[in-house]
């Protein structure tokens, strides 16, 4: 990856093999030029400083102050995928999904498009502002990986345009059974928290405590519903908690007010936080065992659960580590390609982009075309495992429950 700091009003940037692209300067933009070729130059810069090398797959403007528009090298008539995610700098979310879209081009899949990525920061504002970015480069295609709080924000302007999306990662109840531009990769709300459910259930005790996240209330306000639904525990107490600003003196006295045998973590996000909570519970009750979401299996949750990480259990979209020889393919090509483990959430993009190159290579490029064809299909057998739509674009898949999580990572 080059990443160029400008301060030329004008730049022409030149990649090996493509045609090229001048850029405002003015600005005072980060030009990071993610493409295949080993070879990049730059012509007619000045104040130019190289920071870094690493390749992936596409042109990206970032500005200093975090906000993103997008320049993607085109080669010939290849479609163009947005990608929108967190790309703020040391997260490995953005990291994950961006190199799992680059391991994705590199192979025949990939031949057809080009891929984008724009930093919403998992914000929805800031979702919001990616989206119109994405829209004045004319872009119509788009995988998200976001919380449900930002697809809730993007789901009328996507509609309203015509935007085809795939979803990857937010199981809000607001999307499903519609019939609109938004296809999901994964099970909505409901089926995730009646699995949960019936997880705890068969767990020793009868006293939960459920400790939930505020911040990210379009999916923790359901999902805390139909977990209450199913859920057959005699006693469960409920602690509300805003991860992004925890008041952590007063999260440890409300957890000592009362005993408690396991621990339901109702938080999404890949909110890393939620290994420090757990390892307070379990500093209180030593014996609990507690429960996660899919949506905080992370590596960097190992690093806040401490001795936690033993009475630990987290709902996975694949199976564990050992189980599926295609996830532990793809896992260990990842760490030997990049130094890292990916986010899991990163296998969802690549599927995703998986189905959209069936899309393609079958002649359709355009929203509406695309839209067609994943309805009559339905069902598309992805590196990962199958992936099958209903008629409304919403799908279905098992959780498996990781209990080994020092293994998994």
């Amino acid at each position: 990856m080059y990443t160029y700091n400008l301060m030329s009003d004008m730049s022409m940037i030149y990649c090996s093999g493509h045609a090229p692209f001048r850029v405002p300067g003015n600005a005072r933009k980060n030009i990071i030029c993610v493409c295949g070729d080993a070879a990049l130059k730059s012509l007619g810069m000045r104040g130019v400083a190289m920071v870094r090398k690493n390749y992936i797959a596409v042109i990206v403007l970032l500005s200093l102050v975090g906000g993103m528009a997008t320049l993607a090298c085109l080669r010939g008539s290849r479609v163009r995928i947005a990608i929108m995610t967190r790309l703020q700098s040391g997260s490995t979310i953005g990291s994950s999904e961006i190199n799992a879209s680059k391991l994705f081009l590199e192979g025949p899949g990939g031949r057809s498009m080009e891929v984008v990525p724009f930093n919403d920061d998992w914000e929805p504002g800031q979702a919001l502002q990616a989206y119109s970015e994405m829209r004045s480069l004319g872009m119509d295609i788009l995988v998200t990986s976001h919380v449900s709080t930002c697809a809730l924000a993007l789901r009328d302007s996507i509609n309203r345009d015509g935007v085809l999306t795939m979803v990857t990662g937010a199981s809000t109840d607001e999307l499903t059974g519609r019939d609109d531009w938004i296809f999901r990769t994964i099970p909505d709300v409901s089926s995730e928290q009646k699995s949960i459910a019936g997880y705890i259930n068969a767990m020793p005790g009868n006293s939960l405590l459920i400790i939930r996240d505020t911040d990210n209330h379009s999916y923790t306000t359901p999902a805390l519903r139909y977990f209450m639904e199913a859920l057959r525990k005699r006693s469960a107490r409920i602690i509300d908690v805003s991860v992004s600003s925890p008041d952590m003196a007063a999260l440890e006295a409300s957890i000592r007010a009362r005993p408690f045998d396991s621990v339901y973590m109702l938080i999404g996000g890949y909110k890393a936080v939620a290994g420090s909570m757990a390892q307070m519970a379990a500093r209180i009750n030593p014996g609990a065992r507690i429960v996660f979401t899919p949506w905080i299996k992370t590596p960097e949750l190992l690093r806040t659960l401490g001795r936690a990480v033993g009475n630990s259990v987290i709902p996975s979209h694949y199976p564990p580590r050992g189980e599926s020889a295609a996830v532990d393919e793809y896992i260990t090509i990842f760490r030997k390609r990049f130094g890292y483990s990916p986010t899991f959430i990163s296998l969802n993009v690549y599927a995703a982009l998986e189905i959209l190159a069936s899309a393609i290579s079958a002649g359709h490029k355009r929203p509406g075309e695309i839209k067609a064809y994943l309805l009559e299909k339905r069902r598309f057998d992805t590196r990962f495992g199958p992936v099958e739509f209903d008629a409304y674009g919403d799908s279905m898949k098992p959780l498996y429950f990781i209990t080994d999580l020092e293994n998994e990572f």
